[in-house]
């Protein structure tokens, strides 16, 4: 049996991920690398995605010439100048008429909910709420790590360090824990050196946001300044999704939000974010993406070359890529 063989990539700041399968729904190879915003680095983020491609090829035995597809989905993907760079470099390996390029959150909106209207929370390095109405999408928030962006795990990372350095909190146990839990995170002595890491770096939104994580853990356990980030984060996201009901028409008895990304995954956060949503809903159901977003990538540039892909095998036998 000849199978068609399909790239998937999806890229976000902090890492980019891909995947190779066949149209049976049988993957092939898989890998990791780091973060491709094309909003952010327009020149290395191309370079990332196509490097990937490349070693993808290379551990499936496939060559570059026999993929039928290669669906590219990256954050950023609405800087037009980024876009031209990759398509220029994919078409060095002729692949751009077998390529599409598009936003992280629009391949997941699409695998999860198709055609159908609904919200789509994206909340990890990067924030973006979503929804479609009359086949366009409509985006609230997005608009990137420092252009106002509340509630990503950039933006969570980067009030812990800003109250860190401020130290004006009534909590002195709580503010001296969060800096003893950065200063270890980092890997430095002192808070001048934690500052210094972070703006030297060359991937300074992936490093600062990593340690959102601890953030939350601490929010969960109970230190006030964690708390009152996460509240704050949570509150905001609540009314993006606020905003997108009303521009929807949806009633305010029963939502169905899909969700995608590490920071809204987290069950204390998610729960905190139902609360503040709590009066406005009666009831609150969460949808999650079970496969690697970049199946959901590679997946949407085979629907639209009219590729038949067994999609139920993918959701059963994906491999261990990392959500």
């Amino acid at each position: 049996m000849n199978h068609k063989y399909i790239i998937g990539i999806d890229g976000g700041a902090s890492k980019t991920r891909g995947v190779v399968f066949n149209d049976s729904g049988q993957t092939i190879a898989h890998k990791i690398t780091c973060g491709s915003n094309i909003s952010v680095n327009e020149k290395s983020s191309a370079k990332i995605v196509v490097d990937l491609i490349v070693d993808l090829s290379k551990e499936s035995n496939i060559d570059i010439n026999d993929f039928s597809a290669v669906g590219i989905a990256l954050a950023g993907a609405s800087n037009e100048t980024g876009r031209q760079r990759l398509f220029g470099l994919l078409d060095n390996l002729k692949l751009s008429s077998k390529s599409i390029i598009t936003s992280d959150v629009e391949s997941v909106y699409n695998f999860m909910l198709g055609s159908r209207q609904g919200i789509l929370v994206n909340v990890g390095t990067g924030i973006a709420c979503i929804a479609k109405k009359e086949n366009s999408f409509i985006k609230v928030a997005g608009k990137g790590h420092d252009k106002g962006d509340i509630g990503s795990g950039y933006w969570i990372a980067k009030e812990a360090i800003v109250e860190i350095g401020l130290n004006e909190s009534v909590f002195k146990s709580d503010i001296d824990k969060m800096n003893k839990l950065a200063l270890g995170h980092f890997n430095v002595n002192n808070y001048d050196d934690l500052i210094t890491k972070i703006n030297d770096s060359e991937n300074k939104v992936s490093l600062l946001s990593s340690f959102a994580k601890t953030v939350i853990l601490e929010a969960e356990n109970g230190n006030e300044i964690a708390v009152s980030i996460v509240q704050q984060a949570t509150r905001i996201i609540g009314d993006y999704i606020l905003e997108l009901k009303d521009l929807l028409g949806y009633g305010s008895k029963n939502i169905i939000i899909a969700a995608n990304g590490s920071i809204i995954k987290n069950d204390y956060f998610r729960s905190d974010l139902n609360n503040s949503l709590s009066f406005d809903f009666v009831d609150i159901k969460w949808l999650f993406l079970d496969i690697c977003p970049s199946y959901a990538a590679g997946l949407l540039c085979a629907d639209l070359k009219s590729m038949k892909v067994n999609k139920k095998k993918i959701v059963g036998n994906n491999p261990a890529v990392e959500y």
